[in-house]
C-alpha cells in the first residue's frame, strides 16, 4: 500500500494532485461550444487585452502635417469585480475515511478513493463555473450572492439588450419579433448568427401558427414546424446558423434528512422560458473562461509544480491537518471568471406570458446564482 504522508490516513503526496482539475470542459456541455476556457496568470491582463481585441473597430482621423494625434481609449472593464470568483469547496477526509473503513474498504484501495474525492471536488468547481457561464447568456451579467457576496460583473451589455420579450399570443407574429432584434443588433454593429435556449421555447416556436404559416403556408397552421425546417428558415431568412438548446441540470443545494442523508435540489443552467440571440467571432466563439492562480499558490499552500505537460490545472486540490479537531480536509480551489468578448453580441429575450398562451414555467430565477447550501457538500 502506498503510505500516507506522516502516516495520516488519507493524507496523499502533493505529486498525486498534479494531474487533476485540467479536464474542464465537457463534451455533452453546449456552453462550452460558446464559451470555452483558458488558463492565465493576469485575470485582470487577459480581461483587458480581450476587450480591446474585440470590440467594433475604431476608426483614426486624417490629420494636417504637424499637428498632434488624437488621443483614443482603452475599453473600460470591471476591474473592481473581475478578480473576485474565488470558487472553493472542501471536504472532512477524515470523516470520509472513517466511514470508508467502517464499510470494509481495504486499506490498499483508501488512495484511490480519495484521489477520486479531489476529482469531484474539482468538479464541483467545475460545475459552478458552467452555471455562471449560462448565467452571462440568460441575462447579460454575472451576479455572486453566496457565502457573504453580494456583488454584480457588469459586461457593458446594455438593459435595452436584455428586455425583450417574444409574445406567443395566437395574433402575434413570432418571426416579425425576431426580425426586430435581428436590425436592433444590426444597427449596433453586431451581425447575430445564432441562437441559445431551451427546447421547450424551440417548441413553443414551432407550434406557433405564424411560424408555420410563414414555413409551409396557411394551410398548414396545426401542424408542428421540424426543427431542420426552423433552422433552415433562420438561416436563409436572418442569417442564424447556429440554434443550440441547453437543458442541463445541476445540484443547487443540499439539505440532509433525519437519517443523515443528503437531499440535492437540481436546477436548470439555462432558463426555460428564455432565448439569447447571439453573435460570433470568426472562431465561432462569443467569449471565454479565464482561470485564474486561487490564493492557495500565492500562500505557498500548493506546489506550483506542474505536470509533465508545463501546463498548470483549471483547479488545484489542495489538503491540511487541524489539530483541534484532529480532521484532514481535502479542498479544490479555482479562480474563474467568464468573459464576454462585445457587449453587443447579446440580445436576450423571455416568453411572454398571456391568457390566451401560457409560456413554460421558468425554473431558474434571472439570477441563476446557486442558493447558499445550508450545510458542506459531502463530495
Amino acid at each position: 500500500m502506498p503510505k500516507f504522508v506522516k502516516n495520516i490516513l488519507g493524507f496523499v503526496h502533493e505529486a498525486e494532485w498534479l494531474d487533476v482539475g485540467f479536464e474542464v470542459t465537457r463534451q455533452n456541455d453546449p456552453i462550452d461550444t460558446l464559451l470555452g476556457d483558458t488558463k492565465t496568470d493576469n485575470l485582470m491582463a487577459e480581461w483587458q487585452s480581450i476587450a480591446s481585441e474585440y470590440q467594433i473597430p475604431m476608426a483614426a482621423h486624417f490629420h494636417g502635417f504637424d499637428t498632434e494625434s488624437n488621443t483614443t481609449f482603452r475599453v473600460p472593464i470591471d476591474s473592481h469585480n473581475i478578480e473576485k470568483g474565488l470558487i472553493k469547496v472542501k471536504l472532512n477526509q477524515s470523516e470520509r475515511m472513517r466511514a470508508l473503513v467502517r464499510t470494509g474498504v481495504k486499506e490498499d484501495k483508501l488512495y484511490d478513493y480519495v484521489i477520486n474525492d479531489g476529482v469531484r471536488l474539482s468538479e464541483q468547481v467545475f460545475t459552478r463555473s458552467k452555471v455562471a457561464k449560462n448565467e452571462l447568456l440568460a441575462t447579460g451579467k454575472v451576479t455572486i450572492k453566496e457565502n457573504n457576496l453580494n456583488l454584480t460583473v457588469d459586461y457593458g451589455v446594455s438593459a435595452d439588450q436584455t428586455s425583450y420579450e417574444i409574445d406567443f399570443a395566437e395574433d402575434k407574429d413570432v418571426f416579425e419579433q425576431i426580425e426586430e432584434i435581428v436590425n436592433a443588433a444590426s444597427d449596433k454593429g453586431a451581425i447575430l448568427n445564432g441562437i441559445y435556449t431551451s427546447k421547450a421555447m424551440l417548441s413553443k416556436i414551432r407550434k406557433h401558427p405564424s411560424v408555420q404559416k410563414a414555413i409551409h403556408g396557411a394551410a398548414s397552421v396545426g401542424e408542428i414546424v421540424k426543427r431542420s425546417e426552423l433552422e433552415s428558415h433562420l438561416s436563409e431568412e436572418y442569417d442564424i446558423n447556429y440554434v443550440i438548446t441547453n437543458d442541463l441540470t445541476y445540484g443547487k443545494t443540499v439539505s440532509f434528512d433525519s437519517e443523515g442523508k443528503p437531499i440535492i435540489q437540481t436546477d436548470r443552467y439555462y432558463p426555460a422560458d428564455k432565448i439569447t440571440f447571439f453573435a460570433t467571432n470568426p472562431g465561432g466563439r462569443l467569449g471565454v473562461g479565464l482561470w485564474g492562480n486561487p490564493p492557495e499558490i500565492d500562500a505557498k499552500l500548493v506546489d506550483q509544480k506542474v505536470n509533465a505537460s508545463g501546463e498548470s490545472p483549471y483547479v488545484y486540490v489542495s489538503q491540511w491537518m487541524e489539530n483541534d479537531p484532529a480532521v484532514l480536509w481535502t479542498k479544490a480551489s479555482g479562480l474563474f471568471m467568464p468573459v464576454l468578448y462585445n457587449p453587443s453580441s447579446l440580445y436576450i429575450a423571455t416568453a411572454k406570458t398571456s391568457e390566451a398562451n401560457t409560456t413554460p414555467a421558468n425554473t431558474t430565477p434571472a439570477n441563476t446564482t446557486p442558493a447558499e447550501p445550508e450545510e458542506e457538500p459531502a463530495g
